[in-house]
Order: C-alpha cells, then structure tokens, then sequence
C-alpha cells in the first residue's frame, strides 16, 4: 500500500475513533457580528445563506437538516457514525443561554461522537469558552475558527472585522480552555502571494491549531467581492495553479497536524470564478498522485523525509539497458530492443542533433523525462556548442528509482543530483526539470524550442500527452524550423498531429520494436478527414476519461 502523502481527516478520527465521523452540516440562523439587522454587510466573500450546506438549504428547522444530511451521507457514503457541524454563519454569535439551548436540542436529535462549531476568533467570550470547557467533558468539541488571513490589510479590505492580533489570542484562549481548533485559510485573495498564505499557515501552526482546513478563493454571486470582480477582475487559481500552491502549503505543515480539508465546494449556479472543470474527488486524487509521484509528502520541507522507492520489476533490454514495468500503465517503460538504442536511434538521430549543435546552442525539450536516457545519451555527445534542456515529467521519484538500476556511474550521478536539485549543470550541458503535469507546466514555458522529444507510454495507457491540444500546445512551443519526435506510430496519434497541422514521417527500425513520428511545421496538411484522434479540450481530463469519452464518440459515429 502506497503511503498517503499527508495527513488526512479520515486519518485523524480512525486513529482517535477507530472508524469515519461524517459531519452533519447545520446552520442556527445565527447571524454574524459583521453584519446588520438585515443580513447586509459581512465579509466580501461570504454569500448571504453564510455558506450553508447545499443538501440542507431546502430544510425547514433544524432537526430536519440533520435527518436531511445523516440520509444523505448514508446513502452516498455509506456512513455510519456522525459529527454534528454547526457551518453556516456565525456558532457562537448569540447567549451562552442560547448556545447551551441550541447545542443541547442539537445533541439529542443523534447520538452523535462529536461537535465542531464554526465562529469567528472575536466571537469567543469568556462565558462561551467556559460552556465549551464544559461541554467537552461530555462530548469531543472542536472550534472551526474562521481565520482566512493573517494579512490585516487583506482583513480590512475583505471587511473581515477584526484583525491578525484577534485570530492568534483566540486560538491562545481556546487552548487555555483545552478546546481543539481547526483553522480555516483561504488562498488567492487579491493582492496576496504565497508569501502571504505561508505567513498565515505558520502563525497559525506556532499558534497550536490542531488542525488545517484550505480552500482557493471562490466568487460567489450576490457577494460584495463580485461586485469588485466585475468592476475589476482578478486572478482566481484554476486547478493546476491552486494545486501546486496547496501542496507547497501542506510541504510546510508540521506531519503531525491534520489537514482537514483541501476544497470546498459552491454550487455551480452561484460561482461567478474560478470555474473548474476537474470534479472535487478527481482534484484530491490528482493532488495524491502528483505528491506520491513528485516524492513529496507533509512537512518535507520543514524536515528531511526519506523518498520510497517505487517497487516496480525491473527488466534487462536487448543493448543491455534496464527498463521498469511500470504497474499503474501496465506496460514497460522503452522498448525491448533497447532504451539506448531508442534514444540514439530514434530521438537524436532522427532529430539531427548533432548537426544542429554543430551550428550553434540548441533548445530541447524533453516530455517525459522518466528513466531519463533520452537526455543522458543527448548529454553526453561530443559538442562544441551548448545543449539547453527542459524535462517535463510528473514522476519524480522514478527517478530515485533509476539511479539505483543504471549501470553508468556518471548517468547515475547525474540523476542523483536532478532528483535532488530539479537541475544539472556541466560545461555544455544545463537541464532543468519541472515536476508537474505536462499540460499545464508546457503552457508555462517562456521560450521556443529546436527539438522536442515526445516520449510517452502507448497511447491508450497515457492519452494526456498525445490529444489535439496536447499538439497544438507543443507547436505553440516549437520553432519554426524546429522538429518533433515521437516514441509511437498509432492512428490516434497521427490523427491528433495531422489535425495540429504537423506534417508527419513515420519512422521504424526494423526487426525491432522501435518505432515512431517526425514531426514538422512544414507543408499544411489541409485534410478535414482526420480520422479519430483523442481529445482533452480542458487539459485536465483523467486518462481513463479521455479514453472513454474518444470510445464513445467512435461508438456514437459508427468507427
């Protein structure tokens, strides 16, 4: 079993309860001190339901919410034992008479193992913590505090109402009390970096949270932030970008600190940005594998963790290279015949490396770095003039993985420090590698290339990197007298290229099982009959999808 690369809720209350709390959404009506007596006002981002649960909103009183929300966990998830979640608005913005009124009537509805109450770090009296003391003592209560930001000029211009300094005693008081507290952080205000959400994550970790929960900044509408966003729009974290700030976010959490949560969710009919097309469940599965593969785990940037390798079988080829069987594609990751032969036959030669760098500096990209022979054969040719290379790949730790089964001693060295510093650098050669998912990463790239190695597992095991707009990605990257080259010859493939207006050689060595594509921007290939191809017009489709969905269409088309 591959081991989780953070520390999940689910992982926290298994190991406290032995089993999965499903928290029970409900909403008081209690209002917010930061609004008026007529619900206007509050922070810019906050919609005026408070963020109340969509499976709730139709409910008339609050039995009725939990009873709606405990079905609906059963049935989706087969639930069993329950958290009651006091969410929308504000949990402890009324009496301690009314708290102790409200939770007791709460509490009876279900035999419930625990409490978390929502609320703000300036809505915790003296009183309200002497009652959630005391209600400790007789059922687990945790505090869902709305931290948001440690930035107080964030704070005044999302009218938060309070400051930094408030956050940080509340979080101090309710550890005095013994309360457990959860901190909510949001990332992609306007006017914050990275910087910024770190400086909050830490505050908030040396403060002794308990717990972290972190969505991306949503616009939802009705809210005073969407006013400012129509006057004036700003940046808001597509997938790709949101993900690789919530990783470096979760690199420098402490290991012990659970992390409540990563997303949250706004009914579709009321997000004005960002509007996603990756689901919930298939952000946290991309956000999984791209911290397993990328070798990165919690708190790996606050301390050293030893990387696993991968235990994948490994084969001898044909020229005495090694390859891998790699479990998840099924599939071996070079041909039989060789890895070298592959790589000197196929991707340098065919591209006329050589030749090129006896005229000057040559760009090459490298899509798919994995095992890494590609470029350490490009490497280590005699040249006189400079080899610049950029490797895409989103495995990391393959890499660790390889050094242990190359032979070479200066290919092993070489991958020892690519795998530890993303760089490599010798008199004539420079690589940097970009650990991320190609199809965004390629987008991000801010020069031409020369030469572009496409190396990617068979077409219907790895289809991300060989659809339509996949190509069209990599012409817009490519020079113009530039060339690509391809480890595979499949229909699918030459449809996608043919329709990108690539003009197209097949390449095959034979009595070998290499073979593969050159490919240029030469002469256009004006056909409309392209035949099937695959297709990710987002670029963030899983690889089973796009597989489905070019089944399907050939299916619905009669092919």
């Amino acid at each position: 079993m591959r081991i989780a690369p953070y520390f999940t809720f689910k992982k926290f209350l298994q190991d406290k309860y032995d089993t999965t709390l499903h928290s029970i959404p409900v909403d008081l009506d209690l209002g917010c001190p930061n609004r008026d007596e007529n619900n206007l006002g509050g922070c810019t981002f906050c919609p005026s339901n408070g963020a109340r649960a969509a499976q709730t909103l139709d409910a008339k009183s609050v039995k009725e919410q939990i009873e709606k929300a405990i079905d609906f966990s059963q049935k989706r998830y087969k639930a069993k034992e329950f958290m009651l979640y006091i969410q929308a608005y504000t949990g402890t913005f009324t009496s301690v008479i009314n708290q102790k009124k409200s939770y007791k009537e709460l509490l009876s509805f279900y035999n419930f193992k625990a409490i978390s109450i929502g609320t703000r770090p300036d809505c915790l009296s003296k009183s309200t913590l002497e009652y959630l003391k005391e209600l400790n003592e007789d059922i687990d209560v945790y505090v869902d505090l709305g931290v948001q930001t440690l930035n107080d000029k964030t704070l005044e211009n999302i009218n938060r109402g309070h400051d930094s300094k408030t956050s940080l005693e509340a979080i101090k008081k309710l550890k005095e009390y013994g309360i457990k507290i959860f901190a909510h952080i949001i990332v992609g205000f306007q006017g914050e970096s990275r910087e910024d959400w770190l400086n909050t994550l830490n505050g908030v970790v040396k403060a002794g949270v308990d717990g972290i929960k972190i969505h991306n900044l949503h616009i939802i509408k009705n809210t005073a932030l969407q006013k400012e966003y129509k006057k004036d729009p700003f940046k808001t974290f597509m997938e790709y970008e949101y993900a690789n700030e919530l990783i470096f976010l979760i690199r420098n959490t402490p290991k012990n600190i659970p992390i409540i949560r990563v997303s949250t969710d706004t009914p579709i009919t009321d997000l004005i940005a960002p509007l996603w097309n990756m689901q919930k469940g298939e952000f946290i599965e991309y956000i999984n594998e791209a911290m397993l593969n990328g070798g990165f785990f919690q708190g790996d940037l606050l301390e050293k963790i030893e990387v696993p390798i991968q235990k994948q079988n490994s084969f001898n080829l044909e020229d005495g290279s090694i390859t891998i069987w790699d479990k998840s594609y099924k599939d071996y990751y070079h041909a039989k015949a060789g890895a070298y032969k592959e790589a000197k036959e196929l991707f340098i030669k065919q591209s006329n490396l050589e030749q090129r760098l006896e005229k000057g500096d040559v760009e090459l990209l490298d899509i798919g770095f994995g095992m890494g022979y590609n470029t350490l054969c490009a490497m280590k040719l005699k040249k006189k003039n400079a080899l610049n290379i950029t490797a895409l790949d989103k495995n990391r730790v393959i890499i660790k993985q390889a050094v242990s089964l190359i032979k070479e001693k200066d290919e092993k060295e070489i991958l020892e420090k690519i795998f530890e510093k993303l760089e490599y650098r010798d008199e004539k050669n420079h690589l940097k590698l970009i650990i991320d998912d190609a199809r965004y990463s390629i987008t991000k790239l801010e020069k031409k290339y020369d030469i572009v190695f496409l190396d990617s597992f068979l077409p219907n095991l790895n289809p991300s990197l060989v659809t339509f707009e996949f190509a069209k990605l990599i012409k817009e990257v490519l020079k113009d007298d530039g060339i690509v080259i391809t480890s595979q010859n499949n229909p699918m493939v030459r449809n996608a290229f043919s329709k990108a207006m690539f003009s197209l050689k097949e390449f095959e060595i034979e009595r070998s099982d290499i073979k593969g594509l050159i490919l240029t921007l030469g002469e256009k290939n004006n056909s409309k009959d392209w035949g099937q191809y695959y297709e990710d017009p987002h670029l963030i489709f899983r690889e089973k999808q796009i597989v489905t969905n070019a089944e399907q269409k050939a299916y619905g088309e009669g092919i």
